[in-house]
């Protein structure tokens, strides 16, 4: 499904194309194959659920398994394919507001993958345990994206239902798309800065370091 994005009437840049792709993890033995159609893509959005750490779901072969974990596994594979070497991925860690409801009831390291997470007390003006929680998860994804491609993965929360956070969200791929640019354009001798190359993003206020 393709679905057109713009931003106010006062945004004067084109309408960004965005094509939605449904993935189905019970039907994935023919090796991702598929994928090749989209070796031209300029970035990957990968939308994981925060609130599924504690979820199980039945694949076609074999026992329950922790969705989460399943989450993780269908990214990997997506990440190793040679179509996107290049690419970059941004990660959206989804359902914020569930998992922030939920944490406080159910802790994150019911999820194996997440065992060692290991909060700071609460204190005044500290991050609530559901922030600690969703940095903790983004540094792991992190973590696995730059051991497999040596590369930075942009991480972003959303909350599905607030049409604002989408909105962030959308601006935000539009940033990394224009820092991409941005390095292409200095790999080919345009500029001469090699401080495009540095891990850290640009000044604008929807690049966030996690």
């Amino acid at each position: 499904m393709s679905d057109m994005y713009s931003e106010s009437s006062e945004c004067q840049t084109p309408l960004t194309k965005y094509q939605l792709i449904s993935i189905n993890s019970k039907g994935l033995p023919d090796g991702f194959k598929w994928l090749e159609m989209f070796e031209d893509v300029r970035v990957v959005v990968f939308c994981i659920a925060l609130s599924d750490y504690d979820q199980e779901w039945v694949p076609c072969i074999g026992p329950l398994q922790n969705k989460m974990l399943a989450s993780r596994d269908l990214f990997e594979k997506v990440v190793r394919h040679p179509c996107f070497v290049d690419t970059p991925f941004v990660l959206l860690l989804n359902k914020f507001d569930a998992f922030e409801d939920k944490i406080n009831q159910v802790p994150i390291t019911v999820c194996d993958w997440f065992c060692d997470f290991s909060p700071l007390k609460p204190h005044h003006n500290s991050q609530s345990l559901a922030h600690q929680a969703y940095y903790y998860v983004a540094v792991k994804f992190k973590e696995l994206f730059s051991s497999i491609t040596g590369r930075k993965l942009y991480v972003w929360q959303a909350r599905a239902r607030e049409r604002t956070s989408v909105d962030e969200a959308f601006k935000y791929i539009r940033e990394v798309l224009k820092w991409d640019e941005e390095n292409i354009e200095n790999l080919y001798g345009i500029t001469a800065d090699d401080s495009f190359y540095s891990t850290e993003m640009s000044s604008s206020p929807y690049i966030r370091q996690e």
